[in-house]
């Protein structure tokens, strides 16, 4: 659930109204990349709000920026929504300065699903790390009889450039996109921090929450 009200940066300007504390937050920046009407926006949006606008008329890039609670752990998330009219140097320097990326194709257009390795060998050589945390998404699964593109070219595409993948359709439901980005976040915070300690922490709320129901339960008696 959102405990902060969500803001939406935009040609460097910020609006909206922090209704929360922000105090040891995890920060997580995440770039979304793929080829023009694939739906990134949209997506981003859909996370954001839950609510499906399926028309953008957009130049610029946009931040989207919101608090989430993943798994105990208080997120400040950035998503920075590329357009795909952006230079070479903005394009690596935002890779730079992302944690995580998703890279969507659409299942209705072959030739934005044969732009995804470029994209990918990009990240790669600009992050230097064997280790990325990458999703796939493979939008509009909806539109099944306009498809190009099968689940299992992208299971395999995933596979080959150790990605994630998701199939999904953003006009549908939020449930999905929220899955979605929520793997990418869980991905770059294993990578923050390692496994072990997150398993160590999560024990630790869990013996702490069952003493604390062992306390409430003595009292009542």
């Amino acid at each position: 659930m959102f405990f902060l009200l969500c803001r939406v940066s935009h040609a460097g300007t910020e609006s909206g109204l922090v209704v929360g504390p922000r105090r040891n937050m995890a920060p997580v920046k995440v770039v979304i990349l793929g080829g023009q009407n694939t739906g990134k926006t949209a997506l981003c949006v859909r996370f954001v709000t839950k609510r499906f606008i399926g028309e953008y008329d957009r130049k610029k890039e946009v931040t989207y920026r919101c608090s989430r609670l993943v798994d105990q752990e208080a997120v400040e998330l950035e998503i920075l929504d590329m357009t795909h009219k952006s230079s070479a140097a903005s394009l690596e320097s935002s890779i730079r300065w992302a944690d995580g990326f998703l890279l969507v194709y659409s299942i209705t257009q072959r030739l934005s699903f044969l732009e995804v390795p470029q994209l990918k060998k990009l990240i790669d050589q600009t992050k230097q790390s064997l280790v990325v945390p990458t999703v796939l998404v493979a939008n509009k699964a909806d539109l099944e009889i306009g498809r190009e593109v099968t689940t299992e070219e992208g299971q395999k595409l995933a596979k080959d450039l150790r990605c994630s993948f998701r199939e999904l359709s953003v006009a549908e439901t939020s449930v999905s996109v929220e899955a979605a980005v929520l793997q990418l976040i869980r991905l770059v915070l294993d990578q923050q921090h390692p496994l072990p300690d997150r398993r160590s922490y999560m024990l630790t709320v869990r013996h702490a929450l069952t003493r604390k129901l062992i306390r409430s339960k003595t009292m009542q008696w």
